[in-house]
């Protein structure tokens, strides 16, 4: 239902008044000055003309559209054309919408936040299904979604009953195209060569490729979609990074004998990426008449990484290495201490590593739906859908350690490291690039020469759903109901094994084995020293011995998880007046049972070696009732509410049946693990929002929204733990079987509220000469009471960064169209994949990015609809800084440079 408003003579004339006049026209929203279109003078008689809509505007009013006439509150992204989102992943595209964000990962957006909340708190959705992850948890990976086959996306903020698969921060719904939507055939190429890292002393090369045909068959009634995308691409980045910066010890001859703190551990290294992603999507629509539709969809994605990290690694102060002829004890000289911190010196016995880490990864994606819908008589409609989801990823980290080695007396050689700036180190007294004196060994005298982890992960997702509807009279306009089946299946393994060299034996337990055939140096930028560079497949694994580790350790990373997931839901849509104005919007609830289980090793520490597997789980069910209303006000104006109850489930890891314990030496029980019987996140949402449009030109919104936590989930650390049952294999007999225990648990409490604004039109609505000029903007301000790593820890949620904003700026006009795209948040809590594949978490820097983007398309002729397009990400050479969160100093820094892609694409 929509409402219709005259214009007078003198609101038509502010259109056209001075820019001044005009922005005041824009923002007196309440008294309907401003329009997207001026309706001819009375009496006055004017040709039909039809305008057809191309290029950035068409995406943006398509997005407009879609948002306006939403009954939730709602951000959409739309393609200007098939295959042609601005952005080279579908995150960066997303990261733009008011109230989100996206974490880099080697310099490209993976995952998204919305409303400061990891990715963890939202659902992914193909085609309105939920979707796997190739990651460890439940978050999408979204550089697996090749944006040139997808047709549009949408984030749904506030919920709606028969919106299955919902998260607690919103819900992303990824759209692949419907050909019978078109109403010709539509064929696209399109090819891009890239250039990667200008700015930096790196530089790769890729290129894209995609294809996509749509047509009709038999007089419209079946419809055919393709399309195949494929990226190809070396990236290069320079790292550098500090770790355990507050260390303390003491020296004799340093700050009179008493305590300082040191730097202790420094890392530089060169990271080469070398990505191929190959992803298709079909789809295959038949309606023989009115009454009946059925579409099949696919969607296949491939993405294999191949990443070799060449660096050294210097750890100045090595204790445990003293007391043997080939390690001797670290010593301290010229030493600058100030404030009790070292600031400079010159450490001695020590053995950097060179170090060369190899990660192959391969992640596979496959998505399958069936959606079937027919209409009765009476205003009956039902419909049924199937889907199937897959992922399948294996991840390899094999790391290789060399070192200057004494051949002479067949040991690892050390030397100095001179240390300036508290964190930067400024000389090292060999040279570990040299091929002629690096070995492959053991440096640091760990026990190895190298590590070897495989990490694999599957997860299968089957649904089926059912829907009733029923058209109506009165108040209600339609009623739904329906049921969804949902079984979820998810397998993380883990496998280690140490990298021996086969000359290691009882005499000889620290070998050196001279480096592949066509080992050289490399630069490490803005350093002035080397480090050792060879092709990680001449060595590994001929030149080792493998040899296998298993403990609890390792053994913690390996679970299965079982989902099996019965929703049953009603909606009902309102239409109808309130104080004369039209309102519409939908009413409804979900009934949630979830059936949780997990299956894990269960580990005793004094042997953990042995190990029994252990299942548990629990069910419960949750009641989730919405509201949605939408009132128009005057002058095309919308004031939306939304009050409802959400949820998001515990992530994989923290639902493991893993357990590890033992009966320590003051025989007392003590252990940790994860917790199958985790309830989920679960809040009470209330959403306002207010939004003026100027037809599906443009519009400007202001929204607040507050999240009440009644339950989240943080590790808690059990001293009444009760361990009976519990294996023993320590021989000791505890003095009790209640002791310390940590895991995962359901807290209570806390609030999560923001403010959301946002401005998206184009300038000629201000001022006509400024037509094909346009602004899209928004800012968000959101702030947490939540603690989620304890009461005792002040970090705030990951992924909340408290101020998000986006500026992007175009023009188009005849053919022509230029965009630059800016996108800022502040500090956040990253996380990372950390050592071993574990998840960690960093304090990030605020970041900034900048993209451009410049195309022109031939509009006549022979050539018509042929693109070109010059594009450039990270214009600003924006890097990743993480910062240690008690003194405050960069402990790590990732520059990846820009990225420049030039591309030809013709639709015909």
């Amino acid at each position: 239902m929509k409402s219709s408003y005259p214009r007078s003579s003198a609101q038509r004339a502010l259109l056209q008044a001075t820019p001044v006049a005009a922005a005041v026209a824009a923002m007196l929203m309440a008294s309907g000055v401003a329009q997207a279109q001026t309706a001819p003078a009375a009496g006055a008689s004017a040709a039909p003309q039809v305008i057809t809509v191309t290029g950035i505007r068409r995406g943006i009013e398509s997005a407009i559209n879609t948002k306006k006439n939403a009954d939730a509150i709602v951000e959409s992204i739309s393609a200007e054309d098939i295959g042609k989102l601005p952005d080279s992943s579908i995150a960066e595209s997303i990261a733009r919408l008011p109230g989100l964000t996206a974490q880099r990962v080697n310099g490209r957006a993976t995952e998204i936040n919305i409303r400061g909340l990891s990715g963890d708190f939202a659902n992914t959705l193909l085609n309105g299904r939920e979707q796997v992850s190739t990651g460890n948890n439940r978050s999408v990976e979204f550089d697996q979604y090749p944006s040139e086959l997808l047709s549009g996306v949408s984030i749904y903020k506030t919920p709606t009953s028969d919106l299955l698969g919902q998260g607690l921060s919103g819900t992303i719904d990824l759209q692949t195209v419907r050909p019978l939507n078109f109403g010709q055939r539509v064929i696209g190429v399109n090819v891009r060569g890239e250039k990667n890292g200008g700015g930096t002393p790196f530089e790769g090369d890729g290129t894209r490729f995609n294809f996509t045909y749509i047509d009709q068959f038999a007089d419209r009634t079946l419809g055919v979609a393709f399309g195949v995308a494929r990226l190809s691409q070396k990236v290069g980045k320079s790292r550098s990074e500090t770790y355990d910066t507050n260390n303390t010890g003491n020296f004799a001859n340093v700050n009179g004998g008493q305590n300082f703190t040191f730097n202790q551990g420094f890392k530089y290294f060169v990271d080469d990426t070398d990505e191929t992603r190959t992803g298709a999507m079909a789809v295959l629509e038949y309606k023989p008449n009115k009454d009946f539709t059925s579409v099949v969809d696919l969607f296949y994605s491939k993405f294999e990484k191949d990443v070799i990290r060449r660096g050294l690694e210097i750890q100045v102060n090595d204790s445990w290495k003293g007391g043997s002829l080939a390690f001797q004890s670290p010593t301290l000289t010229n030493a600058t201490v100030t404030n009790g911190r070292l600031v400079s010196g010159t450490w001695g016995n020590v053995n950097p590593l060179s170090r060369t880490i190899w990660e192959p990864r391969e992640d596979e994606l496959k998505s399958f739906g069936w959606n079937n819908k027919l209409k009765f008589a009476g205003g009956w409609t039902g419909m049924a859908d199937l889907s199937f989801s897959s992922a399948e990823s294996r991840e390899q980290i094999i790391e290789m350690e060399a070192g200057v080695f004494d051949t002479v007396n067949n040991r690892p050689l050390p030397g100095t490291v001179t240390v300036s700036n508290y964190n930067s180190i400024t000389g090292l007294q060999y040279d570990h690039g040299n091929p002629a004196i690096v070995r492959l060994t053991d440096p640091e005298s760990w026990g190895q020469n190298g590590y070897d982890k495989i990490i694999t992960t599957k997860d299968e997702l089957k649904a089926i759903k059912l829907v009733g509807q029923k058209d109506l009279e009165g108040f209600f306009s339609r009623v739904s109901f329906g049921l969804n089946l949902t079984q979820r299946d998810k397998t993380k393994g883990s496998a280690e094994n140490f990298l021996r060299l086969p000359a290691r034996s009882a005499t000889n337990t620290n070998p050196g084995t001279p480096l592949p055939a066509g080992a050289g140096s490399l630069a490490l930028p803005g350093l002035g020293f080397n480090t050792v560079s060879f092709d990680p497949g001449a060595a590994y694994p001929s030149l080792y011995r493998l040899d296998r580790n298993i403990n609890g350790d390792i053994l913690r990373k390996g679970w299965e998880v079982n989902e099996d997931i019965k929703t049953v839901f009603v909606k009902a849509d309102i239409d109808t007046e309130l104080f004369g104005l039209p309102v519409r919007g939908n009413v409804g609830t979900q009934i949630v049972k979830s059936d949780q289980s997990s299956t894990a090793p269960v580990v005793d520490n004094t042997n953990q070696g042995t190990f029994t597997l252990r299942t548990a789980g629990k069910s419960y069910t949750d009641f989730l009732p919405t509201l949605n209303v939408t009132m128009e006000l005057a002058s095309d104006q919308f004031l939306r509410l939304g009050v409802g109850r959400q949820m998001a489930r515990p992530r994989m890891d923290q639902l493991s049946a893993f357990t590890r314990s033992e009966v320590n030496d003051q025989l007392k029980w003590t252990g940790s693990g994860g917790n199958p019987n985790l309830d989920p996140y679960r809040a009470t949402a209330l959403d306002v929002s207010y939004e003026k449009y100027f037809g599906t030109k443009g519009y400007i919104s202001a929204a607040a929204f507050y999240k009440d936590l009644k339950s989240y989930i943080f590790d808690f650390k059990n001293t009444q733990f009760n361990f009976s049952g519990f294996p023993n294999l320590s021989g000791r007999v505890p003095t009790s079987n209640i002791g310390e225990f940590t895991a995962p648990v359901n807290g209570k409490g806390g609030t999560i509220k923001g403010l959301e604004l946002a401005v998206d039109v184009p300038l000629n609505l201000l001022f006509k000469p400024l037509d094909g000029f346009g602004i899209q903007a928004s800012y968000s301000d959101t702030k947490s009471a939540i603690k989620p790593f304890g009461d005792a820890d002040v970090r705030p949620l990951p992924g909340l960064s408290r101020k998000v904003q986006t500026l992007t700026a175009y023009y188009e006009n005849s053919g022509f169209s230029i965009r630059v795209a800016n996108r800022k948040r502040s500090s956040f809590i990253a996380e990372i994949e950390g050592f071993g594949a574990d998840r960690e978490y960093k304090y990030a820097r605020p970041e900034t990015i900048t993209d451009l983007q410049l195309s022109y398309e031939i509009q006549s002729g022979i050539a018509k609809g042929l693109n070109f397009l010059l594009q450039v990400n990270n214009l600003n050479n924006e890097p990743y800084v993480e910062y240690d969160g008690g003194t405050g100093r960069d402990t790590k820094k990732d520059e990846y440079g820009r990225t420049m892609l030039f591309g030809v694409s013709y639709k015909f």
